[in-house]
């Protein structure tokens, strides 16, 4: 098993969702499972491979797969503790555990 694997970072979730209902539930479930939004449809969470596919798995539940779409990146911890925002973000992912720098 490579390092990759074990380690633990953040995923980025992100979505394209086209009915609001469905949209609003996709933003609730992340929100259950503590991913904290950061753009409109963009949340992050903690976690690896693993809790991205069961995030992918319970969003399928929700969606019209024919129209819309959720997709999940892992970044590894020390690449999402630096991450670079022009403007401003909806709320700071990993308060108090590393500096977003804003430019």
């Amino acid at each position: 098993m490579s390092v990759w694997c074990r380690c633990l970072g953040f995923i980025v979730v992100f979505y394209d969702i086209s009915d609001d209902r469905v949209r609003q539930r996709v933003a609730r479930f992340l929100q259950s499972l503590g991913f904290v939004r950061v753009q409109r449809s963009v949340f992050i969470g903690r976690g690896g491979f693993a809790r991205a596919k069961d995030v992918v798995r319970g969003s399928l539940r929700l969606i019209d797969r024919g129209r819309d779409s959720v997709a999940a990146v892992v970044v590894p911890e020390d690449y999402g503790r630096r991450i670079l925002v022009a403007g401003r973000l909806l709320n700071e992912p990993g308060r108090g555990e590393a500096p977003v720098v804003v430019v």
